[in-house]
């Protein structure tokens, strides 16, 4: 049976010889009146605020949820960033070599080049050695000759003189 203030108040007993007070008994339900109208506005209130605190427990939730859920996909976006920049190292290291293998093959052409200009130049420098110490030869061979000619001639002029 659900009771309220009125219900108290208006409560009426049957008399009866040897019962109770009346004057007591009116005092007491006014009493129990008031009390149950104050119990009734605290659970009212209680009630109210406990409506407040679940709305601002719900806004919470949500607002928790929207947080969890920016979270999530800021995590993502960094862990996507991540992998990004590690591919984009990966490209360009791999890049870095191929460079740099091409800057060591042409460096190692060049200085395979550089070795030939230089035997061929040694070559040239030996030749040419070669060639100055045979024509030095035969210029010395010639003046040999020349010289003793000129003294088979002086020989002779000093022989056809005496």
């Amino acid at each position: 049976m659900k009771l309220n203030p009125l219900d108290i108040y208006n409560k009426e007993f049957k008399k009866s010889t040897f019962g109770y007070n009346t004057t007591q008994v009116d005092e007491f339900i006014d009493d129990i009146g008031v009390a149950y109208e104050r119990l009734l506005k605290d659970l009212n209130n209680l009630q109210e605020e406990n409506k407040n605190l679940q709305e601002k427990i719900n806004n919470y939730e949500e607002m928790e949820s929207s947080l969890k859920t920016t979270l999530d996909s800021m995590q993502n976006t960094v862990s996507d960033r991540i992998n990004q920049a590690e591919n984009e190292a990966r490209m360009i290291i791999k890049e870095a070599k191929i460079e740099a293998e091409k800057i060591k093959e042409k460096a190692e052409v060049e200085v395979a080049s550089e070795k030939r200009k230089y035997e061929q130049l040694r070559e040239q420098r030996n030749f040419f050695k070669i060639r100055f110490q045979t024509l030095l030869e035969s210029h010395l061979e010639m003046l040999q000759d020349k010289s003793e000619e000129i003294e088979e001639v002086k020989s002779e002029k000093n022989y056809q003189e005496s």
